[in-house]
């Protein structure tokens, strides 16, 4: 029983990561969104702009294989938690690794921000700390904040599959990249807004058991039939963008490889039915 709660508390841990209670980056500090917000206001010369410039160029060449890093531990600790032999050793080590390269995302944001503040004279600093202030620009950053929120929680949904992104997702999450980067905060959070009700991250959760098979029609079950079923399925689960049909079709692929093992072709077409069925909809 104490097993069980240690890999419980791990794993309420675990889904913390992605959303922190304390806000970051910490008041006080201008961030790149603000400062292109009332950048007009501040008068950069051109040498703080080339400056800047070089400052967010290395942020994001440094920036973005630590992301990465941080993203691929914390995918590694959910596929941990799945796996009915984890232990709570195991899984806080892994805890540890995605706390730590978390961390180190964190230490170079805050590194980049205070770069990005010793190139502002303190005139400069007076006026952003007065303007970041205001009302139009404190919504702008609450808006800013819930577009990250919002697609932290959807990136967290899909990593916690245990598998990457379907073509479709990322055909309908490159947009709405293009507008976090322009800074069109409230076109991104209608687009998220919509992305997360075709997701289906809201729905609840299904049974972790394998679906009826069995009740389902086996349809044509030759080998060339089956093939073509099998093709069919793969094509058209690239652009799934639910995420509990991707449940559906990871359980029915399970279901598949064992009936292959087997060579059991009856059982083949069933799950293959049941698969094609998750594709149609409702």
């Amino acid at each position: 029983m104490k097993h069980l709660f240690t890999l419980l508390a791990i794993a309420l841990l675990a889904a913390s990561v992605p959303v922190r209670a304390e806000p970051f980056p910490p008041p006080g500090l201008p961030t790149p969104e603000t400062l292109e917000q009332i950048r007009p206001a501040l008068g950069l010369s051109s040498d703080q702009e080339a400056r800047m410039s070089a400052v967010l160029a290395a942020a994001r060449e440094q920036g973005v294989p630590a992301e990465a890093t941080m993203r691929e531990r914390h995918k590694a600790l959910q596929q941990a938690l799945r796996d009915p032999a984890a232990t709570a050793d195991a899984a806080g080590e892994l805890l540890a690794r995605v706390l730590e390269a978390e961390g180190v995302v964190k230490q170079h944001q805050l590194r980049t921000l205070f770069a990005l503040r010793d190139i502002l004279t303190p005139e400069q600093r007076g006026k952003v700390a007065h303007l970041a202030a205001s009302k139009p620009v404190a919504e702008q950053g609450d808006l800013e904040s819930r577009v990250r929120a919002k697609t932290t929680r959807l990136r967290a949904a899909v990593e916690a599959l245990g598998e990457g992104p379907t073509e479709g997702m990322k055909r309908r999450g490159e947009p709405i990249q293009e507008l976090i980067r322009a800074g069109r905060w409230e076109a991104a959070d209608k687009a998220l807004d919509t992305l997360i009700a075709d997701s289906g991250i809201d729905a609840a959760d299904e049974p972790d058991v394998d679906p009826a098979f069995e009740r389902e029609d086996a349809g044509d079950t030759s080998i060339d039939g089956l093939r073509a079923r099998l093709d069919a399925v793969k094509e058209r689960a690239r652009e799934v963008v639910s995420i509990p049909t991707m449940r559906r079709l990871m359980k029915a692929r399970d279901a598949l490889e064992r009936a292959k093992a087997a060579e059991d072709a009856v059982a083949a077409g069933r799950i293959l039915t049941f698969a094609e069925k998750a594709l149609a909809g409702p």
